[in-house]
């Protein structure tokens, strides 16, 4: 007795794949079927430990009030006797926290990198691993766009600088944004 096994990469197998697959998609995260723009970028100017700071982040909301959320910064900081500048990329969860139609919360928590740069009272770069945490809310104005406002602290736990252990050199950023969805 043979057993013939059906031709996995026939179109017809293929479609049905592809839609099995979809539906799978389609009920673990809702918000892609109901979401007018699961997408929202906000480019952003802000303060980084007393320096200036330029930056954004891109969130893609896969269930109604959690993203995924790529963000990066730049920002000049002025530390206990030194001068720093940081460029940091990082990967987030963000959870809004009971959004209404025009406010909204959120918290955010996730890690990755900074390369630092320090230029007084030595000078010296550095690549570290960080943990990213913070918050903000923020104002819808239109479907579409909104203002955001939001407090980062971004804590070494890798790498060093000078003779500064990692801890010592942590910073915060506050950002104010545009934030655009689509």
């Amino acid at each position: 007795m043979s057993f013939d096994a059906p031709k996995i990469l026939g179109r017809g197998y293929l479609f049905r794949l592809l839609a099995v697959a979809g539906l799978f998609v389609s009920s673990l995260s809702p918000a892609l079927a109901d979401a007018e723009s699961p997408l929202v970028l906000t480019p952003a100017v802000g303060v980084e430990n007393g320096g200036l700071a330029l930056g954004g982040s891109l969130r893609y909301f896969f269930m109604p009030n959690l993203a995924g959320e790529i963000d990066a910064g730049y920002g000049t900081s002025l530390c206990q006797n030194c001068h720093l500048s940081a460029t940091t990329l990082t990967g987030n969860l963000v959870y809004e926290i009971h959004p209404t139609s025009r406010l909204f919360l959120y918290v955010a928590a996730g890690g990755g990198g900074a390369l630092a740069a320090l230029s007084s009272p030595e000078s010296a770069r550095a690549l570290w691993g960080e943990i990213d945490v913070g918050g903000g809310g923020g104002y819808r104005l239109t479907r579409t766009v909104g203002i955001s406002l939001e407090e980062r602290w971004f804590i070494p736990v890798s790498g060093s600088l000078a003779s500064a252990t990692p801890g010592a050199l942590s910073f915060d950023r506050t950002f104010l944004g545009i934030a655009v969805s689509f």
